[in-house]
């Protein structure tokens, strides 16, 4: 059995496809951990919830992003609508069919968990604040977090698990002592990645990333 983290889709159903369709997925073998951010910006944010609701068969992970975070804030809520709409929320709402699925998706978003954990790894949005263990974490921080988590060293890090995030796009997958970054800018003129956990090998939709001098 493989197992592949898929970093942030941003609507980009095609993408999503080419890498279900290159590491040669088996849903009777191998496990699916998404870090998030399955909407906006993106032409195909519909499709996109669909296709992954196929493939909740209750092995794979699906982690809630700082985007479903929005969507689910201003679709239910009716809260900070203007802040998904400048995030690309409103490609997501046209590219639903009605308001109905709009909100089965929101809902379906709102199950997701902030995190997930195996006993090396903690898979997660944004990141984790370096300073503080898993169980103390904020929400914003997991869906939010930057700078404090990206240039932290691992001897900084209270928790001693290797943490793989997306949410800061990078030119390629980062493998660093302790982190994996896996969002490569899909939904910004970038590439989408998965890595096999096991092998560490990755999986990119194109050998070169457009916008690879635009990333961290």
């Amino acid at each position: 059995m493989a197992e592949y983290v898929i970093g942030d889709i941003h609507g980009e159903i095609d993408k999503l496809k080419t890498i279900i369709e290159k590491i040669n997925y088996d849903s009777t073998q191998d496990k699916l951990i998404f870090v998030g951010d399955y909407v906006d910006r993106g032409a195909d944010s519909y499709e996109v919830y669909k296709y992954i609701k196929k493939l909740d068969n209750e092995k794979n992970i699906f982690i809630r992003g700082n985007h479903e975070e929005m969507m689910v804030d201003a679709v239910l809520n009716e809260n900070k609508i203007d802040l998904w709409y400048h995030n690309g929320g409103q490609e997501t709402k046209e590219s639903f069919p009605n308001n109905s699925e709009l909100k089965n998706a929101a809902h379906f978003f709102d199950s997701l968990p902030y995190y997930y954990t195996t006993q090396d790894y903690i898979f997660v949005h944004a990141g984790i604040n370096p300073s503080k263990g898993l169980e103390e974490q904020t929400e914003h921080d997991l869906l939010w977090i930057r700078e404090p988590f990206l240039r932290a060293k691992s001897e900084d890090f209270k928790e001693n698990r290797t943490i793989v995030a997306g949410h800061t796009p990078v030119s390629k997958v980062k493998f660093e002592e302790n982190k994996i970054l896996v969002d490569t800018g899909a939904g910004k003129g970038g590439i989408l990645s998965a890595v096999d956990l096991k092998t560490k090998e990755v999986y990119s939709t194109s050998r070169e990333n457009p916008i690879a001098s635009l990333l961290f």
